[in-house]
């Protein structure tokens, strides 16, 4: 198997599960697929879903680009594992961005 093809199914594999990930938050609200989150001092729950599920989408549709840039051999493998990884790691850090932004104040 060629290792371009090899890229190319796992970050296709990885960006579909962020798109359905997305979709589910985005549009129909679950939010019960984010665990270890306290609902209970989230102010706004479907801005929240739709500012997380937003971030998924984006990670979802760079990651299927960036895997089919590398597999065409636009992008060398050193600069497609750089943007894999940032686009990755986007959705935990806006879940811990939206958990400060959409927190109930306390007063």
């Amino acid at each position: 198997m060629d290792t371009g093809f090899l890229i190319l199914l796992i970050s296709c594999l990885s960006g579909f599960i962020y798109l359905i990930i997305g979709y589910l938050l985005t549009f129909k609200q679950k939010a019960d697929l984010l665990n270890g989150i306290d609902f209970s001092k989230i102010a706004d729950l479907p801005a929240f879903c739709k500012y997380v599920g937003n971030s998924f989408l984006l990670s979802g549709v760079v990651q299927i680009l960036v895997g089919l840039l590398a597999y065409l051999a636009y992008l060398n493998l050193l600069l497609f594992v750089a943007i894999y990884l940032v686009f990755s790691t986007l959705p935990i850090v806006n879940v811990v961005r939206a958990m400060r932004k959409f927190q109930k104040s306390t007063s």
